[in-house]
């Protein structure tokens, strides 16, 4: 079927920015707008206490967001939409999928180093999934298809299909984070921020049950 050949695609959505007027106090962070390190929260000491591993995460995961991102091409008939996704747009996911996996590799061993890095880990691993997800739920409906509900219907699902692991991954970064973020006090805005960021994805009827006492990081781990 045509549709199968388009699974991904672009669209620009409102950045994620730091509100300046919190100049201080705590910054909150932001859970809405477009995954960015912008929207993380404070955290409670200065990123000079963060350990090698854990400065060298966040280099990469700001690195992951500035991968740019292809241009979609004028003409969203089925048949260019496809020949897009199996050109630049694959290229874009490889150079995409290659960012993100160096900057996991890094925020591993920096959660493994201590509570505060876990929590700021899972927040950055959270965002940089829900990035991607949210990336592919914006694939453009193909012109010559929107007379074809039904054609329509299995686009659609095949688009979700192909978003939805990255949530799943999302989910279970956020999930870790907001748990890990309880305490101490001064982290817990962390908490607050994941749990609002993870509450805003897409549901996914298929994802079992996490026990709340569930505070690992192991999706840090495939």
């Amino acid at each position: 079927m045509r549709i199968l050949g388009i699974v991904l695609a672009l669209s620009i959505v409102p950045a994620c920015a730091s509100d300046t007027s919190h100049a201080g106090a705590i910054y909150p962070g932001r859970a809405d707008g477009e995954p960015s390190m912008e929207c993380v929260p404070d955290a409670d000491v200065a990123p000079s206490a963060f350990t090698a591993h854990m400065q060298r995460g966040r280099e990469l995961a700001q690195a992951s967001f500035e991968v740019p991102d292809p241009v979609l091409p004028p003409d969203h008939t089925a048949a260019t939409l496809t020949q897009w996704a199996a050109g630049p747009l694959r290229t874009w996911i490889q150079q995409k999928t290659h960012a993100v996996d160096a900057a996991r590799e890094e925020l591993d061993l920096a959660a493994e180093e201590n509570h505060r890095q876990r929590i700021i880990g899972g927040a950055l691993v959270g965002l940089m999934h829900e990035d991607v997800g949210r990336i592919i739920s914006s694939v453009p409906v193909p012109d010559d298809l929107a007379n074809e509900p039904e054609i329509l219907e299995a686009f659609r699902h095949v688009i979700d299909g192909q978003a939805e692991p990255y949530y799943r991954l999302a989910r279970q970064a956020y999930r870790a984070c907001a748990l890990n973020a309880v305490a101490p006090a001064s982290m817990q805005q962390w908490s607050s921020f994941c749990r609002e960021r993870m509450d805003r994805l897409p549901e996914d009827d298929t994802v079992e049950s996490v026990p709340d006492d569930t505070t690992s990081v192991e999706v840090l781990h495939d």
